[in-house]
């Protein structure tokens, strides 16, 4: 049962398409009925929700705000069923989590498996969108947690945890670099650099570590992948700044080393779990937040 109006359902799809009649395909319902509700949606609000153009239907400034609102009400509805679900006890559920680029190859295949062993009736979508764009998204209601990269402001979010990783030159094993057991940044004025670029989060770390320490690196190539970073690294182009979490495997492995880097100015990159302060989290996203937390403490051990 959905306890929306019909209004609102055709509201919701008449906004998606752009279009009554790609609406009406969608919904199997006539098109004539769509637009009659969406009239008299207007006539109560006493305010034109479309412009009604030759190309189709675009959302007015009052329309825009309605749209936003209508889909967290929808995003709320879905989350209370999952709980309704959970208190009934049933094993199921879905959930939608946001994510950096940086975190899909060494942390969230991890929690999926450690999610599929112990919840095997639990959808887990992962959403991967640029670090900037991810609190606005979890706002929008797009997703039930979200991980952030050095968030810069987290006044509306409520944090579930932290994890900090150490930022260090990222060189070859047999690289002079390798052999030390600390370097500063000025060391990235005496080797060749491969300059992590925006979104990435460490692009703006990078640019801090510039200004602070008036140290001018020596850059021969950058890239705003960290995967594309790792592998001119490999190929001996030169060193570069990451952090521990973009190269435990290659570390551990033995195919790259990672040599902490020191110095006032430098400071570990922040991983934070949060969720919209304003939506309750449901019984699904506590159980997945908590096998995140446990999976965090595992990653922990790797780092010691």
């Amino acid at each position: 049962m959905n306890p929306f109006s019909r209004f609102l359902i055709y509201f919701l799809a008449v906004a998606r398409h752009g279009s009554i009649r790609k609406a009406s395909d969608e919904l199997h319902i006539a098109a004539s009925a769509i637009d009659r509700h969406i009239l008299l949606g207007e006539q109560a609000l006493q305010t034109p929700l479309f412009e009604r153009l030759s190309s189709g239907m675009r959302l007015t400034a009052v329309g825009e705000l309605f749209y936003a609102h209508a889909n967290r009400w929808a995003k709320d509805f879905e989350s209370l069923t999952h709980q309704i679900d959970d208190l009934k006890g049933m094993r199921r559920g879905r959930i939608d989590i946001l994510a950096p680029e940086a975190l899909t190859r060494v942390f969230l295949p991890d929690i999926a498996a450690c999610l599929k062993q112990k919840y095997s009736g639990i959808v887990l979508n992962i959403h991967i969108h640029d670090n900037t764009e991810l609190v606005e998204r979890l706002f929008a209601g797009e997703g039930d947690l979200a991980f952030l990269l050095d968030p810069a402001d987290l006044r509306d979010s409520q944090i579930r945890s932290i994890l900090s990783f150490p930022l260090g030159v990222v060189s070859l094993p047999e690289h002079f670099v390798a052999k030390q057991s600390s370097v500063r940044f000025s060391v990235c004025a005496e080797y060749p650099v491969i300059v992590p670029e925006e979104p990435l989060a460490l692009a703006v770390v990078f640019k801090k570590l510039e200004a602070v320490t008036l140290v001018n690196p020596r850059i021969v190539s950058g890239s705003n992948n960290v995967q594309m970073i790792k592998s001119l690294v490999k190929k001996g182009l030169g060193i570069t700044i990451l952090s521990y979490l973009d190269v435990i495997d290659e570390v551990q492995n033995g195919n790259m080393a990672f040599t902490p880097l020191t110095g006032a100015h430098v400071f570990p990159l922040r991983l934070a779990l949060a969720h919209d302060r304003a939506r309750p989290l449901s019984a699904v996203a506590r159980r997945v937040a908590d096998s995140v937390e446990a999976e965090w403490a595992v990653l922990c051990q790797k780092m010691v």
